[in-house]
């Protein structure tokens, strides 16, 4: 009987091929801002727009995305340090889990999971992926008493540990193969090849595009940004549920367990999400700053506000979003890119306008290509797009 795993012998049984998909939205995905404002002017398409373009990895198997793309690097190293056992820890309804989970017993590897939630009663697909692909299983109701299991559990381990998210160099080696096919690509979409890259500083070269994601545990963005750094790729990380400052206090100690060079990153490449209660560039360009704009929205209480424009998102584009990262970061990338149309040709929304290398307002200036990466994480919300049947 054969106890090595199908990875480590070289015969993946589960591991797909992962293409690189990109797909222009058109521009009736700006439909909604029109709708929700009640403006006088329509989207449209105009030369002085950028271009908007998704990288589709929310279509690579069961809907994991880029989790795809950071196991394969961690398949890598169990398999050079032949090892057949993995112990994971993280929330029981959280796609990390989720994906690994699956992924690493599909390809043969035995999968012992220590996991938390904060709601008992709460039940998930991403639950069910973990409880089924789990070959031993604690869950606890407290994420610290999960912690201190592991940490008890990773001492006299007979495989290998990963802590929460996976963080790992591993992570990056899958990454990394990623950036460079997609870097061809975003070339080829202009017609380009990829450039050298610049010894420059990044504030002084000319950007050619935006590579733009949100910020979970950091491992995708600070893979990108150092597979991207001081070339005309510029890589912006939406934080989604952290603060930016918390996150950047920790980003050193991520890149060195990333196996990355210690870069500092700019902050004007980290943003925040947009808060409701300020008016948008639109409404005071149109002098509308009545607007009853709600107040005090908690993070949950966002997440459920973007289910139905998710829907119409879905309706005109065919690309579902989830409601915790790429529906809370889409909606306002797609209002900056219309208010660039509406305030035309004054200076461009900030964080746009910082990309922009003339000053003259009375000059039209043609905006770079924006790329946003689309890391999955929906098929735990598709009922937000299938419509129950009428009784």
């Amino acid at each position: 009987m054969n106890l090595v795993p199908s990875s480590i012998t070289g015969r993946s049984q589960f591991f797909p091929t992962l293409p690189v998909r990109i797909s222009e939205i058109p521009f009736d995905a700006f439909d909604f801002i029109y709708k929700e404002t009640k403006f006088t002017t329509e989207p449209h398409s105009t030369p002085s727009l950028p271009t908007l373009y998704f990288i589709r990895d929310d279509l690579l198997p069961l809907g994991f995305g880029t989790k795809w793309r950071k196991t394969q690097g961690i398949l890598q190293y169990l398999q050079k340090n032949q090892i057949p056992k993995v112990l994971l820890w993280g929330s029981i309804h959280g796609n990390y889990l989720a994906s690994f989970s699956t992924i690493l017993r599909k390809n043969g590897f035995t999968v012992d999971t220590i996991a938390y939630t904060r709601d008992p009663h709460l039940r998930s697909y991403n639950e069910r992926l973990v409880r089924g692909h789990s070959h031993t299983l604690v869950c606890y109701a407290n994420r610290m008493l999960a912690f201190n299991d592991w940490l008890a559990k990773e001492r006299s381990y007979q495989g290998f540990s990963l802590p929460e998210f996976g963080i790992h160099l591993g992570q990056n080696l899958g990454l990394r193969s990623f950036w460079q096919e997609l870097e061809k690509k975003i070339f080829q979409s202009q017609g380009t090849t990829p450039d050298k890259k610049d010894p420059k500083p990044l504030t002084k070269q000319k950007i050619n595009a935006i590579l733009r994601m949100e910020i979970g545990s950091g491992a995708t963005f600070l893979s990108a940004f150092d597979y991207f750094y001081e070339s005309s790729i510029s890589v912006q990380g939406v934080m989604v549920g952290e603060k930016k400052e918390t996150w950047l206090t920790k980003s050193e100690d991520l890149q060195k367990q990333l196996g990355l060079k210690t870069i500092l990153i700019p902050t004007e490449q980290i943003l925040d999400i947009p808060k409701e209660t300020n008016p948008s560039l639109v409404q005071r360009h149109l002098g509308n700053t009545t607007s009853k704009i709600q107040t005090n929205l908690s993070f949950g209480k966002q997440m459920k506000s973007q289910k139905p424009w998710i829907f119409d998102f879905y309706r005109n584009t065919n690309i579902l979003l989830e409601p915790i990262y790429s529906g809370m970061t889409v909606k306002p990338l797609l209002r900056e890119i219309y208010e660039m149309q509406i305030t035309s040709p004054n200076p461009l929304p900030t964080p746009l306008k910082s990309l922009a290398s003339n000053k003259n307002p009375n000059i039209t200036i043609k905006p770079v290509p924006i790329f946003y990466l689309h890391q999955g994480g929906q098929i735990q919300h598709l009922d937000l797009i299938l419509e129950k049947d009428p009784k």
